[in-house]
């Protein structure tokens, strides 16, 4: 979570609104550090071969009429790791590496709509996110200060980038 802390910190120095930081806090709590491993999500990990500690995960639906999957943290045997998604037959698509600490959050297009409008508020924050599709979007931070969000595209039948903000 220390980037989502971070993003916190540099908003409550800004003049952001306290609603919109409201809003990142509680979009962002369903990404907790050390949270158990699902069993579902270990059975998956298991089917799929994931090799590697699963640091962080949320749960979606991210592609129309499938059963929900996971976005997942594999941690790396030094540091970083890997931000993958396993979908509910054991597939396994990489989405990007990541350095430092995990930092992965899954919203609805709703919700990902009201991050952008928060960050478009903010002073602190740049960036945004556009949702194309009805289904899950997957954000990481990739670096200390940068995130990135990928939604599935059902026409080219893989993960794109679809926004993404720097702290």
């Amino acid at each position: 979570m220390r980037g989502v802390n971070h993003v916190f910190a540099r908003l409550a120095r800004s003049a952001f609104g306290r609603q919109s930081l409201l809003f990142l806090a509680l979009a962002a709590s369903s990404v907790a550090a050390a949270q158990p491993v699902p069993s579902e999500l270990s059975a998956l990990a298991a089917k799929a071969r994931l090799e590697g500690a699963l640091v962080a995960s949320c749960r979606g639906q991210f592609r129309a009429g499938r059963p929900r999957g996971y976005a997942v943290a594999v941690a790396a045997e030094r540091a970083g790791g890997r931000y993958v998604v396993i979908e509910s037959d054991a597939t396994v698509v990489e989405l990007a590496p990541f350095v430092g600490g995990a930092d992965l959050s899954c919203y609805t297009p709703a919700e990902a709509r009201k991050l952008d409008r928060a960050i478009g508020e903010s002073e602190a924050i740049h960036g945004q996110i556009a949702p194309r599709w009805r289904t899950t979007i997957v954000c990481g931070f990739v670096e200390n200060t940068r995130a990135v969000c990928w939604q599935y595209s059902p026409a080219s039948r893989e993960y794109v980038k679809v926004g993404g903000w720097i702290t």
